[in-house]
């Protein structure tokens, strides 16, 4: 089930502060236009009336796509330093709400895992993979690769993060997001071969073993190897060595 709220949010641009309707929970199943709106970047996107900059306020919301196999659980990109704390919540929650649930739909999320995001952007992103039927983890397995074959590129912008924004025309190539890892914003963009997916699903159990968080945790995301949490929550800079 779908619930709307109404939450007081400051414009990223301005600081002015306005109540906005928000979702906390979207069924995907029941509200597809809202659905298209997650895939092309614009769910919930509004325009500040005092500086003009359109943004999409951040909050926390739950997804669900139950015919995917999606569970999503989105907080703001300022709480991420916290995704050590919140991971259990996170299980936990989804544990609770399939204990006692009706056995045709516990057999159709057996295995199911539920994931933590942080940020409107890469709430998109989740529903862009499941609608694609992407393995997760690849994914985040594939943008290792990609920080470690571009270091000299990325490192320029500080502490970011890739979001998977599509397939390029020719689908030969992935279209990936360049976003500030504590703001959320976008700063530019990249396309990356999409052979790299195949390149990852071929030594799967060797990643598996060099990064188990990524196929057993529900934050699957490359930042919990590249960034300290202390460093996202403090600093825009890059600090140590990228993951290979």
């Amino acid at each position: 089930m779908s619930h709307l709220d109404h939450e007081r949010i400051a414009c990223p641009g301005c600081g002015a502060t306005k109540e906005h309707r928000i979702f906390r929970s979207l069924n995907g199943e029941r509200v597809a236009s809202q659905v298209e709106r997650l895939l092309d970047g614009t769910f919930e996107r509004v325009t500040c009336s005092g500086c003009g900059v359109r943004f999409r306020p951040e909050h926390r919301m739950l997804y669900a796509h139950y015919g995917l196999r999606a569970w999503v659980v989105m907080h703001p990109p300022e709480e991420r330093h916290r995704f050590e704390d919140l991971e259990p919540a996170v299980e936990a929650l989804f544990a609770r709400n399939f204990a006692n649930a009706p056995a045709v739909v516990s057999a159709g999320l057996r295995g199911v895992r539920p994931r933590l995001v942080f940020g409107q952007h890469m709430l998109s992103e989740a529903v862009r993979v499941a609608e694609s039927s992407m393995d997760p983890a690849l994914l985040e397995c594939a943008k290792l690769l990609v920080y470690r074959r571009s270091l000299g590129d990325l490192a320029s912008h500080g502490a970011i993060e890739l979001c998977y924004e599509g397939r390029a025309r020719s689908s030969e190539r992935l279209q990936m997001g360049v976003h500030a890892l504590r703001s959320g914003t976008r700063m530019g963009a990249l396309e990356v071969a999409s052979s790299l997916l195949d390149e990852v699903k071929h030594c799967r159990d060797e990643l598996e073993g060099m990064y188990p968080a990524l196929f057993s945790r529900s934050y699957v995301s490359a930042t919990r190897y590249l960034f300290g949490c202390a460093v996202v929550a403090t600093s825009e800079t890059m600090d140590g060595e990228a993951a290979p």
